[in-house]
């Protein structure tokens, strides 16, 4: 992957994407997910070629409206994704949350998923933290 490369997805993450963190029913704690929404599904296959991922369609809620796309990343994919891009973000708010992310989410998250009383709040203070950037 090349600078230019990486710098076009972090503009489109910049300008089209999101940074969050999301809850999945199996888990007890969101984890990290990256996502572009757009009307063009080119570009969003160009980001699933270039770092994996998934699109969905959305279905237009009007007749006058368009089928729209999202690309979705989450968990390590996600944090290996904002690593890659992370140089070159301008957003401060992205920044901000990639930062957090990639800077704590691995430290308050155990392989294998036994948490203890300690690292649970250390894992709640870092989403609190989270949900508290604008």
């Amino acid at each position: 992957m090349n600078e230019v490369d990486l710098a076009y997805a972090a503009g489109i993450l910049d300008g089209e994407g999101s940074i969050c963190l999301t809850k999945n029913r199996a888990r007890r704690w969101p984890s990290p997910q990256v996502a572009v929404a757009s009307n063009d599904r080119e570009l969003l296959e160009w980001l699933r070629a270039q770092f994996g991922g998934s699109i969905s369609i959305k279905q237009p809620r009007r007749s006058t409206h368009q089928i729209s796309y999202d690309w979705k990343l989450t968990d390590q994919n996600a944090l290996r994704f904002l690593q890659l891009v992370r140089p070159y973000l301008r957003i401060e708010r992205k920044i901000a949350r990639a930062n957090l992310l990639l800077e704590g989410y691995l430290s308050v998250t155990p392989r294998n998923g036994r948490y203890t009383a300690d690292m649970a709040k250390q894992k709640q203070a870092l989403i609190e933290q989270f949900n508290s950037l604008p």
